[in-house]
């Protein structure tokens, strides 16, 4: 089974073929600035990434809020006002779309980072700040976590000075409260932030002296892992 994963963000669109074992072919290009480039765009990825092979479906991981296959409101891509991806896929197959970080907790929990674990908790943390959570290899709908945070700018503005010490106490102090209720086993951290030396190791650090007890775990899927997270939609 042939299915296509579409990681939608706001600098870039990156998408995957995948085969239901591994990625066949990967591709990304920059996200367009206006809604009609955006679509055009869409529709030539697809079609990059099909060829000419039969697909199940197109499995799609925006940020943002997402109600069926429509993207309601996307902090990252303001002109995106109800999307509905359904009509641009027209040929390829059916249509799934979730949140972008309940894609990439799906793909680490199955695939990843927290395979074999009980439950996870997933964070991105580059332009801002992805949240999710399951248990028993399932991914729990959490509506609250489609919003941004009420303190994501200052965290935006805290990365921008590039003051790690100061930007990890800031995290632990606002990400360990949020997670320490659902207690769990492994915790996958992914996003650009990470890409700074000696960042995770560091903030793993932190977040034990604040009291988290689960295991910290880097994203083991990297620049993929939420293109597969909603490929595995289809599964």
């Amino acid at each position: 089974m042939l299915v296509i994963g579409l990681d939608i963000g706001g600098t870039k669109i990156h998408g995957i073929l995948w085969n239901g074992k591994r990625v066949v072919q990967a591709h990304e290009v920059p996200t367009p600035q206006d809604q009609n480039r955006f679509e055009e765009t869409l529709v030539a990825l697809v079609n990059l990434l099909r060829g000419r092979r039969e697909i199940e479906g197109i499995g799609i991981g925006a940020a943002g809020i997402i109600e069926k296959t429509t993207l309601i409101f996307s902090p990252n891509i303001p002109y995106i006002k109800g999307f509905d991806f359904r009509p641009f896929s027209a040929g390829s197959g059916r249509v799934r779309v979730d949140n972008d970080a309940r894609c990439f907790a799906r793909a680490e929990f199955l695939k990843g980072a927290g395979r074999g674990a009980k439950s996870l908790f997933a964070l991105t943390i580059g332009t801002g700040i992805g949240r999710a959570y399951g248990k028993n290899g399932k991914i729990i709908k959490l509506k609250r976590f489609e919003y941004p945070e009420r303190w994501e700018r200052r965290y935006q503005a805290i990365r921008d000075l590039r003051d790690n010490d100061r930007l990890i106490e800031f995290l632990s102090q606002r990400l360990v409260p949020l997670m320490m209720p659902f207690r769990p086993e492994v915790v996958v951290i992914g996003g650009g932030v990470l890409e700074r030396h000696g960042f995770l190791p560091r903030l793993r650090r932190a977040f034990a002296t604040h009291g988290l007890k689960s295991k910290i775990r880097r994203s083991r899927l990297g620049k993929n892992a939420v293109a597969v997270g909603a490929a595995l939609l289809f599964d």
